[in-house]
């Protein structure tokens, strides 16, 4: 608590508190011992009441000015409100000024915490920045002794493995779904149908997300975000921000950023809570922000480290570094005319991209961080668009530029930018026709891009390029392709031609190394395709908030295109594979493992056959285990039957049913007149 806050106040104010509501309550007992009616049951403990303290010691004529600024931060903060005049400034008559502190008090216990967790560390101004606690745990702050006094060793409580699901035998991944009110967690078994190990009904309001390492799932609720993990699925944080829609965590799991509409329109701008930053390992906030974008989601980007991240504005980019949550060196960086900008994946270098403006012709810059030094640039003229990609290793650069020419012809470059080699030196490719999609391969050299000369084509080509010393080489074009989008594989080597755009949603399975088909097929309707973090396996699915008329499901296929499972659930949303953290095999254990390559696809082969004999075994046992329930429950029909003959024999007039009794029979055939009618048509 603050200075001017002593144990001494804090103990006579709890004096007064307990001494009035010991007269209401026994004012309470009077007036319903005359009314004859059963006495109103006090709220018990303090559990709904915050303590602020750090405020500003004001007059008299001020304190209603105080308390509606209050009232406002509040309501904010929850959706919902106080107690009717929950709030009490504490006024000391003597000095005629304000005691620095109030008790606000809520509805409810649960809000009060809510409330309490958000205002603590609240910036009402660069003087006072609030500190809030409920009002139960002033008892143990009273009671605290002026002695240190060494606490109790606790016993060591184990916790989840937050990992543990890298600790399976078999070599599967995991997956989430979410359709209806239900989310569920499943092992991804080629062998056996698709069965959860977890599930929950109305687990989240909105979606869920897995955390860019796997860590943990990530659900959104009106009160704010929670983050779940381990073996047993528990609760592991909690983040309060009140009307949260989207979230962003940082590439190596150290933050996570939270937006709230709620906020933007009326931010404090001395404290915002639109865009709140917060620190995942302790759950308390590092930051707000306001939000300067309109559409765009992230508002912020990361480096790969954590180190920094960065955001766009009007002729700058504001860089700041996470151990202070400032900016670094205490300014951004000024670039008239900037438009857009990326980190590198694997490096703490920006891209920026700079639009012709008058007679300066268009740049692409890159930046080094911290230092802000431009390592290169280059010049371009006669731009339409543009788009940048980097290549998942940091290896390349490449700036998808549109040139209009002197006859208003559109033409499309592609400026390669080699980031391994001496002064990073640029390829250039050019290609004629219209660009439809464009993907780098995560590991190695190659690129694809879809292409059309014809505005509208629904069968472009798809080529294939490789980036070598010696510059950029075609490798193949497939013509005419029902294709829209590229899927590569995590390891590289394989892709997935997809036709989103269309309802056939047609699949092609094609192998970059060997330049051939190895499998098509469709997916009515397919919305989404996603690869599993191996490579092994792809899946495609219909989500309702894409096609919501659509048969909603998912298929999970091998990386040649062969159908692994088909699911099919009514108001299906999402599927996610759950990410995998990088290996921490070294590069020579690596190199080791793809040289002995043939013996360990040996022993998982066999692992592999072991594991489909036993569920093979385990379908025969239970076939078996159905057919011997059969044969008992026929085995009792038939005795009971037997034992009916005699009632049923009565019951024929001496012949039982199943007995020959020597009758014939015959089917007689008879016509009949329905209706008539006189009507011609």
């Amino acid at each position: 608590m603050a200075q001017h806050l002593s144990l001494k106040t804090l103990r006579e104010e709890q004096t007064k508190l307990d001494e009035e509501l010991n007269k209401i309550d026994q004012y309470i007992k009077t007036l319903s011992k005359h009314l004859e009616v059963p006495p109103v049951k006090p709220q018990e403990g303090y559990g709904h009441v915050v303590l602020v303290d750090n405020l500003p010691i004001i007059p008299k004529d001020k304190l209603s000015k105080l308390e509606a600024v209050l009232q406002k931060i509040v309501d904010q903060l929850s959706s919902k409100s106080t107690l009717p005049n929950g709030i009490h400034i504490l006024f000391d008559e003597a000095s005629g000024k304000s005691r620095g502190f109030a008790f606000i008090e809520f509805i409810d216990d649960d809000v009060a915490l809510s409330v309490s967790q958000q205002l603590d560390g609240y910036r009402l101004d660069k003087a006072h920045v609030l500190k809030a606690t409920l009002y139960n745990k002033i008892d143990e702050i009273t009671s605290l002794s002026e002695e240190y006094q060494e606490p109790d060793p606790q016993d060591y409580e184990p916790k989840d493995i937050l990992r543990s699901w890298l600790l399976n035998t078999q070599p599967n991944d995991q997956y989430s779904l979410l359709y209806g009110e239900t989310a569920e967690i499943h092992w991804n078994d080629p062998t056996r149908p698709p069965e959860h190990i977890y599930r929950r009904n109305r687990w989240t309001d909105a979606f869920i997300r897995w955390s860019p390492l796997g860590t943990y799932l990530i659900t959104i609720h009106e009160q704010g975000v929670q983050i779940w993990g381990g073996e047993s699925w528990s609760s592991i944080k909690r983040f309060h921000h009140s009307g949260v829609k989207l979230i962003q965590f940082s590439p190596c799991e150290n933050f996570l950023v939270t937006f709230s509409p709620k906020y933007k329109d009326n931010d404090n701008p001395k404290d915002p809570q639109c865009i709140i930053v917060w620190d995942v390992r302790t759950g308390k906030k590092c930051r707000g922000f306001e939000s300067v974008s309109t559409i765009q989601w992230p508002e912020f980007t990361w480096s790969h480290d954590d180190k920094y991240f960065a955001r766009l504005g009007k002729d700058i980019i504001s860089v700041y570094e996470t151990e202070t949550m400032g900016l670094l060196d205490k300014k951004s960086i000024k670039i008239p005319g900037v438009q857009d900008y990326c980190w590198s994946p694997t490096d703490n270098i920006i891209s920026c991209w700079l639009p012709e403006s008058g007679n300066n012709p268009a740049r692409v810059m890159l930046l080094s961080i911290p230092s802000k030094k431009e390592i290169v640039s280059k010049s371009l003229f006669n731009v339409s668009d543009f788009r940048m990609h980097w290549q998942e290793n940091g290896d390349y650069l490449c700036v998808k530029v549109d040139k209009v020419k002197a006859k208003k012809t559109t033409h499309t470059t592609f400026e390669i930018f080699r980031m391994r080699s001496k002064n990073i030196p640029v390829e250039v490719l050019e290609i004629k026709d219209t660009i439809i999609a464009f993907a780098w391969e995560p590991v190695g050299h190659r690129f694809a891009v879809i292409h059309s000369n014809t505005p509208g084509n629904l069968r472009p080509d798809v080529s294939f390029y490789e980036v070598k010393p010696d510059g950029v080489k075609l490798l193949k074009t497939l013509e005419k392709r029902t294709a829209s989008h590229l899927f590569w594989a995590p390891t590289g080597g394989f892709i997935v031609l997809a036709g989103l755009r269309s309802a056939e949603g047609h699949l092609e399975f094609f192998n970059v190394n060997e330049l051939e088909i190895m499998g098509a097929e469709d997916h009515f309707g397919c919305s989404h395709v996603a690869w599993d973090p191996t490579g092994r396996y792809v899946t495609s699915f219909v989500s309702a908030w894409s096609q919501q008329q659509m048969e909603n499901g998912y298929n999970i296929w091998s990386f040649q295109g062969k159908l692994i499972h088909k699911v099919l659930k009514d108001r299906f949303y999402q599927f996610l594979w759950r990410p995998r953290p990088p290996t921490m095999l070294t590069k020579e254990k690596e190199e080791y493992i793809r040289q002995h390559l043939k013996e360990y696809s040996a022993r998982f082969a066999k692992e592999e056959l072991e594991e489909k004999n036993k569920v093979l075994l385990e379908l025969k046992e239970k076939r078996d285990r159905l057919i011997s329930q059969f044969e008992k429950i026929r085995q009792e029909q038939l005795e009971e039957y037997e034992a009916s003959r005699e009632r049923r024999r009565q019951l024929w007039g001496g012949e039982a049913s199943d007995e020959d009794s020597g009758w014939e029979t015959y089917t007689e055939t008879v016509e009949e007149i329905i209706s008539e009618t006189s009507e011609l048509y």
